[in-house]
């Protein structure tokens, strides 16, 4: 976030005694900076370079479709694609050609935020958060560096920016990563 100003910049940092408060102020923060102060063009690099992706539950977008924004995210990868392996109850993947990542939802086995409805695609339901772990391991798989680690959500917000591990794991001590491990760091960002 090189273009942030001081006064945005500080405004990020701030503390404050709700906590819930705190991370939807710092997402409505992050909307409007990578809005591009409502110049698209701006918006576009900014997202661009910084690699960032928010989902609110608000939205009414498809599973295949955050799929399509996070790889525009990676022009490392190939195009992704959201589907079964073996059978129509098989295995949910993302596929780039012929490497595949399982999309699991490990870290939200309740599916109880974030969750996104497939079932007109007869895929059942998967978290955004599992769609993106799953781009992880394909970033992994392209021994590209940086990840996606997702920023504290506000329940109906989740957002993830794509970052090498020293700076997911100063963001993590910082308090500016939903994880307070490095093992879950290590984990989600298939490091």
């Amino acid at each position: 976030m090189s273009e942030l100003g001081d006064g945005l910049r500080r405004i990020l940092l701030a503390g404050s005694d709700d906590a819930a408060e705190l991370d939807a102020q710092k997402l409505d923060l992050l909307v409007t900076y990578y809005a591009g102060d409502e110049d698209p063009a701006v918006g576009a690099r900014r997202l661009a370079n910084d690699h960032f992706f928010l989902h609110d539950d608000g939205d009414q977008v498809s599973a295949a479709e955050i799929v399509t924004q996070l790889n525009a995210l990676c022009p490392e990868l190939e195009v992704l694609h959201l589907e079964r392996i073996g059978s129509d109850d098989g295995p949910l993947v993302i596929r780039m050609g012929e490497k595949v990542a399982a999309v699991t939802d490990l870290d939200d086995p309740g599916l109880d935020t974030g969750e996104i409805d497939l079932s007109e695609l007869d895929f059942g339901s998967v978290s955004v958060r599992g769609l993106v772990a799953a781009v992880n391991v394909l970033l992994s798989q392209r021994d590209v560096r940086t990840r996606f680690v997702p920023l504290p959500g506000d329940g109906a917000r989740e957002a993830y920016v794509r970052v090498g591990l020293q700076e997911a794991t100063e963001l993590m001590r910082g308090g500016y990563l939903e994880f307070e491990l490095p093992e879950r760091v290590l984990e989600f960002g298939a490091w």
